[in-house]
């Protein structure tokens, strides 16, 4: 079962989306989530079940039950081995981080975060809440409204490059960073600083994420088939040919297109 809710009006420039999934699995097997580059950062309860993944070590760890999972360049796997599992997830971006929480988006690039540890103690009561709540409608009305009222102590107006980032996800294409640099008046440099606050990546490695993800939406068709012309799709994204394409998707999930798709067909769900 996979449920999906688009936010309020006020909440669109913070959040992409609320969604929920439940999954039952025999008492013998074990469920894996390919977790894959993303400009985005995961705000997640798991509110049945638990997922173990691996640190810098190679040692296995269990994953806190709420969360921040932050826009990442890398891949990253998760297992549980639960008969049954549920998780309800905010998809933030992440400028959503220093703007309603006031916390730099580097402190989350490749990490995760028990949500106690950065928000303290009001965290741990917005999980109790969460947990505690009876339905994906439920969940959805509380988290907004401690988003809107994060919103509402955060700030009045956004300065011209806050506002200006906030936007970037609605754009088709972009320029250069010379030129994004003009356009809010920044020198490159003062730029690029702000920005890595904002997003917790460079200007360069943001958008080329940027790029992955629109493949990936557009990759992820019904049924799991491969596109009759993936080089069409990659000059249409900007790449530079289908090799070009290759290689960022390896980067980016561990995988080749070809291997993402068969892990389609068998059921298994990658998320940007």
């Amino acid at each position: 079962m996979y449920k999906t809710a688009l936010p309020a009006p006020n909440l669109r420039n913070y959040v992409a989306l609320f969604w929920e999934g439940e999954l039952a699995i025999g008492s013998n097997q074990a469920h894996t989530y390919h977790a894959t580059a993303t400009s985005k950062v995961e705000l997640l309860f798991c509110y049945a079940g638990n997922y173990l993944t691996n640190n810098e070590k190679g040692d296995a760890v269990q994953v806190p039950a709420a969360c921040f999972y932050g826009q990442a360049s890398t891949c990253r796997r998760y297992t549980s081995t639960d008969t049954f599992n549920g998780i309800f997830g905010v998809r933030l971006y992440a400028h959503a981080i220093p703007l309603l929480f006031n916390i730099p988006a580097t402190e989350l690039t490749n990490q995760y975060v028990d949500i106690s540890s950065l928000l303290n103690g009001r965290g741990h009561e917005l999980a109790g809440e969460i947990f505690a709540a009876g339905s994906f409608e439920k969940r959805v009305t509380t988290i907004s409204d401690f988003l809107q009222s994060q919103i509402q102590q955060r700030f009045a107006t956004l300065t011209r490059f806050e506002a200006f980032v906030t936007s970037l996800h609605r754009l088709a294409q972009h320029t250069s960073v010379s030129e994004l640099a003009g356009e809010v008046n920044l020198s490159q440099r003062q730029f690029e600083r702000h920005f890595k606050y904002l997003t917790g990546f460079s200007a360069k490695t943001y958008f080329k994420i940027a790029r992955f993800e629109s493949l990936m939406e557009t990759l992820c068709c019904p049924a799991g088939k491969v596109p009759q012309n993936l080089t069409g799709i990659a000059l249409d994204l900007g790449y530079y040919d289908q090799s070009h394409l290759n290689r960022h998707f390896k980067e980016f999930t561990g995988l080749s297109p070809s291997g993402f798709l068969q892990l389609q067909e068998v059921g298994e769900r990658l998320t940007s």
